[in-house]
């Protein structure tokens, strides 16, 4: 949740010059439901618990705008109700709220249709939450906590923190892909961090299909390693499974996003 707040910058280093550029087309199918996933193992008072989410996913088109539509389906997890109540109060007032993201012609989200009107179901489903959570609850204190942040962004805040967990989707979008050594890469390594650490390496093409590429990325940076592999559609141009580990010291996170026709 707090990783949808950051704003996640990434910096290219000209590679070598003769490296091939595979151009990547954003090219979303239309009226196809999708299946969105996200899987996370994370230590928690020093042991593992898995946390999981999922969303339904289609792409509209109206006129000349391209929509993401999106649903929070599901969320679930196996931790203690200590360490789950973050999960829990972030992301259950979002559950069952459609989502209308317009789109521009590169994949960046741009505006949300008819914000007031989510943000208003948002957050009544928050305070819905709240009137049948105990007082001094770890539940509670978390999803005062999580109304606090609500509380605290203005419009652009808004849309940055629903459209977080969907931006992955579009990472290479309409953008080109260098098949060679690997290109540099800046970015910043956030959840579950406590604080936004920067870090760099580089980001290479380690296979080939037809329909697709495979990629990984691998940064470090003040005792931070940031591991990622893609697999990225060259026919939509959608990142469709993105597998994550973070490990800063002691702790380690492993994330797996994927992206499938709905069944």
């Amino acid at each position: 949740m707090i990783r949808a707040l950051l704003a996640l910058a990434a910096l290219a280093v000209p590679a070598t010059a003769f490296a091939e550029t595979v151009a990547i087309p954003f090219a979303p199918p239309l009226g196809k439901a999708l299946h969105y996933r996200i899987d996370q193992h994370r230590a928690l008072a020093d042991r593992p618990f898995h946390f999981v989410t999922d969303r339904d996913v289609r792409f509209e088109k109206e006129g000349d705008v391209l929509l993401l539509v999106a649903t929070l389906r599901r969320l679930d997890t196996d931790a203690p109700s200590a360490q789950a109540a973050p999960y829990r109060a972030a992301l259950q007032p979002l559950t069952g709220v459609e989502m209308r993201f317009v789109l521009d012609p590169a994949g960046r989200i741009a505006s949300l249709r008819d914000g007031d009107a989510v943000w208003a179901k948002v957050t009544g489903g928050l305070a819905d939450m709240l009137r049948t959570l105990p007082e001094k609850s770890e539940d509670r204190a978390a999803a005062l906590r999580v109304r606090a942040l609500f509380d605290s962004l203005g419009a652009e805040g808004r849309i940055a923190l629903l459209a977080g967990e969907y931006q992955p989707l579009f990472l290479f979008a309409g953008s080109g892909v260098e098949d060679g050594p690997g290109r540099g890469v800046r970015t910043v390594a956030g959840s579950p961090l406590a604080r936004p650490v920067p870090v760099e390496g580089t980001l290479r093409v380690t296979g080939r299909a037809p329909d697709a590429l495979d990629l990984e990325e691998k940064l470090a940076g003040q005792g931070v390693e940031l591991g990622v592999r893609y697999r990225l559609s060259t026919v939509t141009g959608l990142v469709e499974r993105q597998d994550r580990t973070l490990a800063a010291g002691p702790r380690t996170l492993t994330e797996n996003r994927t992206l499938t026709p709905a069944d």
